[in-house]
């Protein structure tokens, strides 16, 4: 059916809001609405009063450029003797790093009385940001590698790999950063995160028969436990790969018994990693149970799963082996290796393994940089890599700032925000990391709020799937002018008055499904979130299950998605079906639908069925699970808090909701938004929330739809509109007229801005256009595997 008369056959259906009535525009719609999250962002970079040099040297020096400490704890014992005798300048001091490796055995710790003030900051920063490497990890002698002789462990790899492999034996010391059983460890060099060895080296392979879906725990009883296992007796599920399995892979587990599956082995939003019980010619069985099984839900869509550790396919440069019977290294080095200058290191994940003696794991495993409780501290301008559990953590205080860093190649995450007020991230890079950045603070029962911030950052090439590759909880956070790309994780918020703006989306999730760019959900006292002026573009879903940018996830309230350009982004624009949720002033472009609601509860009885079922909990169910809202409401905020100061002073309408109906879109918001080649502008889903629901093809209808809200189809725009739809310039021309009570959407000043942090941004009209061209004929929706495998970018070393 053809758009514009499907829009005149749904304009009849139902009663909407016509272009003609005028819409009381939103505070959020208006440009100087991010102000007071702007204002006081940045501590001001003064010239220093007094500069100390550092260089990673084992020469005392006095911290002159001549004569520099050698050490990051020297100068900032220097600048508390400054503080104590003469106390700080006016200007500050700064800490310049010069040209070096600084390698730390050792947190490097700033407390309290490390702080600065704003006339006078404290600043450490590099001299030249591309010669200054922070990092922690095990360097490896790169002159022990040695091409492999022996007859019999040559036959254990691929004929084309065996002139290029080399290997080095290991000390017990270095042994403990690959401990096996799942924390195989990480290795770096030059710069560059190897790949693990796997089948195959990008994507997926396919389960072709599933022969016993194991042992589950999803719907385990109070007093029921997980189906015993051991590695001599493996009780997982079974199955078939579509892809020929090698007589070599099966050799090798018999010999290691330490292989692992990742994929998915149930649905595209769970990626599980399971240890390999056996491996019996082509069936491979798990070595104990799953959450869910290994199940064929849709069956246009066969399970995904990879081989992870395994020295028969380590077959390309970048690739690596730990062989943990003979404690020896086996790796094909990087273009560009040379064995006089490369740098190999060991990354370690910072925990205690069982057979690990505590001493070989270091603190700085754990966190390379810690603030904690200081002020006015910059930290700038440096490389930070091969971090454990953490490369930098903000532990309360204020003013506190990590710009224009190059944060990469961790074990696990980039940056840890936590507490205080004016904390926050610009101009930084983070790829190669397991997540990139949590940022948290403020008081939900007081609506305290605490401005802690991500601005202007690059982020890219992160390995965590789904939710929480980027992590906001609290009270007024900011996240502004971020661009994320080309990985399949991004942002999951638990807040309350959060900003999220400016910011550029694209490449994300092209292996998962049911997956949005910035999730939240499930929760009622998540109020006046805004996500607003985004650019979503190119999410190429798999198939199955859909995969739109933004959502309020099972019912949560207060999200208002609003002045937002969506181009080629998964399904559509946005996802919702709780309460005081919005979707306006929108333009959604090449996609099947613009916003995805669920059928909910509207008439007196069925809301009555609802109050009802919610008394499962505590009776069924635990309290505090997914649903039992008012328990958590209660716990989070005191007693009926949502009725008292402050929260009734500033969201009454929370309370209206939960009076009149917190099971539908109540009070909801979708009117003057934009569409082009859009199938159906709304999609009202008529499963319920379970599995065999999501696959549910049932739809409602508009009047399943609650009177109270505002529920208006949107208009059709021409793409000759836009500026140059090639370059994904989506700003509207001069020429454009838009309709009643549209306002403009600030297209160009969406993603990087050019600052004191980042000076040279790139072009966007550059990568924009290459993006473009890239996935001009590629496509989401159905399945192909060859199509969907050809997404996954080359390792940077190979590109």
């Amino acid at each position: 059916m053809h758009t514009s008369f499907l829009l005149t056959v749904l304009a009849l259906s139902i009663g909407v809001v016509t272009g003609d009535q005028a819409i009381e525009q939103p505070a959020h719609s208006f440009p100087e609405y991010n102000k007071r999250f702007l204002e006081n962002q940045l501590t001001p970079i003064l010239n220093p009063g007094k500069t100390f040099f550092v260089s990673p040297t084992d020469v005392d020096g006095d911290g002159t450029r001549n004569k520099p400490f050698p050490t990051l704890e020297a100068a900032r014992d220097a600048i508390r003797e400054l503080k104590r005798s003469d106390g700080l300048p006016i200007g500050g001091v700064h800490v310049v790093l010069l040209p070096g490796d600084y390698s730390l055995v050792d947190t490097f710790e700033l407390g309290k009385q490390d702080s600065g003030t704003i006339q006078a900051p404290i600043v450490y920063r590099s001299e030249d940001a591309k010669r200054v490497m922070i990092s922690a990890g095990k360097t490896l002698p790169v002159e022990d590698l040695e091409h492999i002789r022996d007859e019999e462990t040559l036959e254990r790899l691929k004929p084309l790999t065996r002139p290029h492999v080399v290997s080095m034996g290991v000390s017990n010391d270095i042994a403990a950063s690959f401990p096996g059983d799942g924390d195989f460890g990480m290795i770096s060099m030059d710069g560059h995160l190897l790949t693990l060895s796997q089948w195959p080296n990008r994507g997926y392979n396919h389960i072709s028969r599933v022969l016993d879906e194991g042992p589950k725990t999803r719907n385990l009883g109070p007093n029921e436990k997980p189906a015993p296992y051991s590695k001599e007796n493996p009780t997982g599920g079974k199955f078939q790969t579509r892809e020929p399995l090698s007589p070599k892979i099966a050799a090798e587990f018999a010999r290691t018994g330490d292989m692992q599956i990742q994929g998915y082995l149930h649905n595209d939003w769970y990626f599980q990693a399971e240890p390999v019980g056996a491996i019996d010619n082509e069936t491979i069985q798990l070595l104990r149970y799953t959450r869910y099984g290994i199940v064929q839900h849709i069956k246009s869509i066969p399970r995904r799963v990879r081989l992870v550790n395994v020295l028969a396919e380590l077959d390309e440069p970048g690739e690596w082996y730990f062989d943990q019977t003979e404690k020896r290294l086996y790796v094909w080095p990087i273009p560009g290796f040379n064995p006089a200058t490369s740098r190999l290191v060991a990354l370690s994940s910072g925990r205690k393994a069982e057979h690990t003696p505590a001493q070989t794991l270091s603190s700085a495993n754990n966190v390379l940089i810690q603030l904690k409780d200081t002020s006015y501290v910059t930290v700038r301008d440096l490389t930070i890599e091969n971090s454990g559990q953490l490369a930098v953590q903000i532990a309360g205080g204020t003013h506190n700032l990590i710009a224009a860093c190059d944060i990469r190649n961790g074990y696990a995450r980039g940056v840890a925000i936590s507490g205080g007020s004016h904390n926050g991230i610009t101009g930084c890079e983070l790829h190669g990391l397991e997540s990139a950045f949590t940022i948290s603070g403020g008081d939900f029962k007081e609506l305290q709020r605490c401005y802690n911030f991500a601005t202007n950052n690059d982020i890219h090439s992160c390995r965590r799937r789904g939710y929480g590759m980027i992590g906001l909880n609290g009270v007024g956070i900011y996240f502004g002018h971020n661009v994320l790309h080309d990985m399949n994780g991004a942002v999951n918020y638990n807040t309350v008055d959060t900003l999220i703006e400016y910011n550029e989306f694209y490449n994300i999730g092209y292996e998962m499904g049911d997956f949005n760019v910035a999730y939240c959900g499930a929760k009622w006292h998540m109020m006046n979130n805004v996500v607003r002026y985004n650019f979503v573009h190119h999410l190429l879903e798999p198939g199955g299950h859909p995969v739109f940018p933004f959502r309020n996830d099972d019912g949560g309230m207060g999200l208002q998605i609003y002045g937002n350009v969506f181009y080629r982004s998964g399904r559509g624009g946005g996802q919702f079906h709780g309460p005081l949720n919005s979707f306006q002033n929108n333009i959604t472009l090449k996609g099947s639908v613009m916003w995805w609601t669920n059928k909910g509860p509207i008439t007196p009885k069925e809301i009555a069925a609802a109050w009802k079922d919610m008394e499962k909990f505590g009776r069924d169910l635990p309290h505090g699970d997914k649903g039992d809202n008012i328990y958590l409401l209660n716990k989070l905020l005191g007693d009926k808090g949502w009725t008292q100061s402050p929260w009734i002073d500033e969201f009454p309408r929370l309370a209206e909701a939960i009076d009149t109906n917190p099971f539908a879109q109540t009070f909801g918001q979708v009117n003057l938004n934009y569409i082009n080649h859009v199938r159906e502008p709304f999609h009202i889903h008529g499963g319920d929330g379970t599995i065999k629901g999501m696959e549910s093809k049932k739809t409602g209808r508009f009047s399943d739809l609650p009177a109270n809200g505002s529920f208006a189809l949107p208009e059709e725009i021409d793409l000759q509109a836009f500026v140059d739809v090639p370059k994904l310039n989506f700003q509207m021309k001069e020429t454009f007229r838009p309709m009643k009570n549209f306002k403009p959407i600030p297209f160009n000043q969406i993603g990087f801005q050019q600052d004191e942090f980042r000076p040279h941004p790139p072009k966007k009209e550059n990568y924009r256009s290459q993006v473009y061209r890239k996935f001009f004929n590629d496509a989401g929706g159905s399945y192909k595997p060859d199509r969907v495998n050809a997404r996954y970018p080359k390792p940077s070393y190979l590109q």
